[in-house]
């Protein structure tokens, strides 16, 4: 008997919670990408409560914007999951990585939802624009399962929520002081040390192009971005993982710095 989207999901909860290495559902799946997401909301029903569901949860992180995350992971397609309610932390925050079993970080520009957006058919990166309260440098933090990333396949990431392990924001600044947010120069570094440079082109061609594609995914399933909810755009260099005792910044033009440190 064929395996259910309850089975799996099972399955991947299981595996998160007793911290076992990532592996592919795509041989019970294949690339089926519709069913991948049904897993995935089981699977965020289960490990993040009510607050998993899209009306509730605390933003959304999408992933593989860039060509550079696309190569890293052999997927050249975009994918989200949901940031849950209570992993959403400041600049500055001390991270504890002891109940990961990798924890990497992501370097990307954040927006949070101001108002409600038009139907997910007559958007543009104006019209979400116009949408948004607040823009800001951040850090998406992932736990990746200490996967191996030559077999990686993108329904196999959905399922397993996109690697969500919570976002990290920089001080916010008002959106409507922005005229766009393409073509800004991101910089990383470590321990004050300069690791990596991106722009913020390479995300989509602008990170609202990642905000008109995510409201078009959600309409496919009856659902749509709310007010207050944060949105990680996409790393715009490729994601680092962290050991204990080091300290990342990430600088964005125009934008104040974010820092995390890993304890």
């Amino acid at each position: 008997m064929a395996a259910t989207a309850q089975d799996i999901a099972a399955l991947v909860v299981k595996r998160r919670r007793e911290r076992k290495r990532f592996e592919s559902v795509r041989e019970a799946i294949g690339d089926n990408l519709p069913l991948a997401y049904d897993i995935q909301n089981l699977v965020n029903r289960e490990l993040g409560g009510d607050h998993s569901r899209p009306e509730y949860a605390a933003g959304f992180k999408i992933g593989l914007t860039t060509p550079r995350m696309q190569a890293m992971c052999g997927i050249a397609e975009p994918i989200a999951g949901i940031v849950y309610a209570g992993r959403l932390h400041a600049s500055g925050s001390v991270v504890d990585t002891a109940p990961f079993i990798r924890l990497g970080v992501e370097s990307e520009i954040a927006v949070q939802i101001g108002a409600a957006l038009p139907d997910a058919d007559q958007l543009d990166t104006g019209a979400v624009l116009a949408c948004l309260s607040q823009v800001c440098a951040a850090f998406e933090l992932v736990d990746d399962g200490d996967a191996d990333y030559a077999t990686l396949d993108a329904a196999s990431l959905i399922a397993d929520n996109a690697w969500n392990a919570g976002l990290v924001l920089g001080p916010p600044l008002p959106a409507r002081d922005f005229a766009r947010l393409s073509d800004r120069t991101g910089t990383l570094y470590k321990n004050g040390e300069l690791l990596d440079r991106g722009n913020s082109s390479d995300v989509m061609g602008d990170p609202l192009n990642v905000i008109v594609w995510l409201a078009k995914h959600l309409a496919t399933h009856r659902a749509q971005l709310q007010p207050g909810q944060w949105i990680s755009t996409g790393s715009i260099v490729t994601t680092r993982f962290v050991k204990p005792g080091e300290r990342y910044r990430f600088e964005v033009e125009g934008l104040e710095a974010v820092e995390v440190v890993a304890a």
